[in-house]
């Protein structure tokens, strides 16, 4: 019965273009060797959207599917005795009629939750389709011990080991996967493990400002961080220095990559982990939030297919997803694109990238050095961050490449007095400069409660969900020109718009306020 499900879930999946034929395949492939296709290890596998199994699920089991706003803010009565079985097998009572009780479930068709509630509480169960991660989040929003500051993390502490294998079964391993679930529902860019006083904190990174999430217990500290080195193959046994490693997380139908970074402190271990949106990359630069009109001059300067294009702000102000993005727009057959960054966020199908790696003595300068070499045709270099690797730079610009480039100045003509400041002459800015791009990111009112509801949902009472992009323009300069002066050059902004004055946009079309806009900009 449940492997006829599974076939037909997984048939409606493909007849609807969510599953290829390719991923059919592999999934008839991973069923003979495990002999069971059950419909968890479906979802756990990372390859259908949530949603649409969902969606399915609900079509096939004639189960109505629950919406995210019909989820309880509050505790069903009578079911806070089975908090550990709802959190263990996923699963969340949502109201109560008479003798009949709605219970939230991934899968529906789960008899043994069902008849063990039944069995528990004295009541017909009707089962509700849940989206998973809609689901988790219900749950850790509910039941706060189901983050890792649950007693099942404490039973975890007593464990002589750390689990060797990420699919382990574990309460760890569960509870940091649910972490890891919460966090991208949320929309979170960053996930932040920190050593207090007597507790491990864990921030996330919200729409640019950090939120404190839970704690895990001082006793389960070391365990978190070894479990998270496991999962980014790290040394397990190596605490004095720092370390970078990568993983990936499967979530709603795609793989979300995470980048990890460990800082040795005082008082034990930091982790953070920085989520990376592959998707966001391929965004056009309208669907990141530029204004058409700079949208236009960028795509004009950028195919010239020579010059210096630079992207500058702040750190957190989304320079690279906009590199991404051009490096996206650019990436052609009939061009040899090279990146080089430090690190590589995400990689890129038919672009070679070039990771950084200072212990070995490969900086900036030194790779763009030798990619000059190779017959690029367009080159992004991540930061340029000393003299070198700007002389080279605008050598490369000069001699017929498209360089592509971030620099951390406040603002567009700021970024000529940094060149100068780096050593390039006028002229040779003059000549190599095609336009500078300030950006910032600004977070845009929860369209839910404009900020009213503290009980909002959807924006967790903060008032904003997402965010978008106000920027300004400085166009190419003159190449005649002999003196560059940056409140002459402030002057030719592209529309004559500046930073605040493309913030004044975005209020004036009711996507922010003027209290975030004096966040960013002070």
């Amino acid at each position: 019965m449940k492997q006829a499900l599974t076939k037909a879930v997984i048939e409606r999946l493909e007849s609807e273009g969510h599953l290829s034929s390719l991923q059919v395949a592999e999934l008839g492939a991973k069923k003979s060797s495990s002999g069971q296709n059950n419909l968890k290890s479906l979802l756990a596998m990372g390859i259908v959207p949530e949603r649409a199994f969902a969606s399915a699920l609900s079509a096939l089991q004639q189960v109505e599917l629950l919406q995210k706003q019909q989820y309880p803010s509050t505790l069903v009565a009578g079911t806070e005795s089975l908090r550990e079985f709802f959190i263990e097998h996923e699963a969340l009572p949502v109201n109560l009629h008479g003798d009949c009780m709605h219970v939230a479930m991934s899968d529906p068709s789960d008899q043994f939750i069902l008849n063990v509630l039944r069995a528990k509480l004295g009541y017909e169960i009707l089962p509700l389709v849940a989206v998973r991660s809609e689901l988790l989040a219900a749950l850790n929003d509910l039941y706060p011990s189901a983050t890792p500051a649950s007693a099942s993390l404490h039973h975890a502490a007593n464990e002589s080991d750390v689990p060797q294998d990420l699919h382990s079964d574990s309460a760890l391993v569960r509870d940091l996967h649910r972490l890891l679930q919460r966090a991208i529902t949320m929309g979170a860019s960053d996930i932040h493990f920190e050593p207090v006083e007597q507790a491990l904190r864990v921030r996330f990174r919200v729409t640019g400002t950090l939120r404190e999430i839970d704690s895990f217990p001082a006793q389960v500290a070391p365990q978190v961080i070894a479990r998270l080195k496991l999962m980014a193959k790290l040394d397990v046994t190596e605490r004095r220095q720092a370390q970078n490693g990568r993983f990936k997380f499967p979530a709603d139908g795609r793989m979300i990559d995470l980048r990890v970074s460990t800082l040795p402190l005082h008082d034990g271990e930091s982790i953070v982990l920085r989520l990376l949106e592959s998707a966001l990359s391929r965004s056009s630069l309208s669907e990141l939030g530029f204004r058409q009109s700079v949208t236009n001059r960028i795509e004009q300067v950028i195919k010239l297919r020579q010059g210096l294009v630079l992207i500058t702000g702040p750190t957190g102000s989304g320079k690279s997803t906009t590199l991404y993005s051009l490096l996206n727009q650019l990436n052609d057959t009939d061009q040899k694109l090279i990146s080089i960054e430090d690190p590589v966020e995400l990689q890129i199908e038919g672009i070679n990238q070039i990771q950084i790696d200072e212990d070995h003595g490969i900086g900036f300068a030194q790779a763009l050095k030798s990619v000059l070499r190779q017959d690029p045709d367009i080159i992004m270099v991540g930061e340029i961050r000393d003299a070198a690797t700007a002389r080279l730079a605008a050598q490369a610009a000069l001699t017929g490449h498209l360089v592509l480039s971030t620099l951390h100045t406040p603002s567009a003509a700021a970024a000529v007095t940094r060149l100068q400041n780096l050593g390039l002459q006028d002229y040779l800015i003059a000549a190599t400069l095609k336009a500078v791009v300030a950006q910032r990111l600004v977070r845009c009112l929860c369209t839910d409660c404009s900020g009213q509801n503290q009980q909002c949902s959807n924006c967790d009472g903060t008032g904003y969900s997402g965010r978008t992009i106000i920027c300004e323009f400085l166009p190419l300069i003159d190449a005649t020109e002999t003196s560059l002066d940056e409140s002459q050059l402030a002057k030719r902004l592209a529309d004559g718009i500046s930073l605040a004055q493309d913030a004044d946009r975005i209020v004036d079309a009711g996507l922010s306020d003027y209290a975030e806009i004096y966040r960013v900009l002070g």
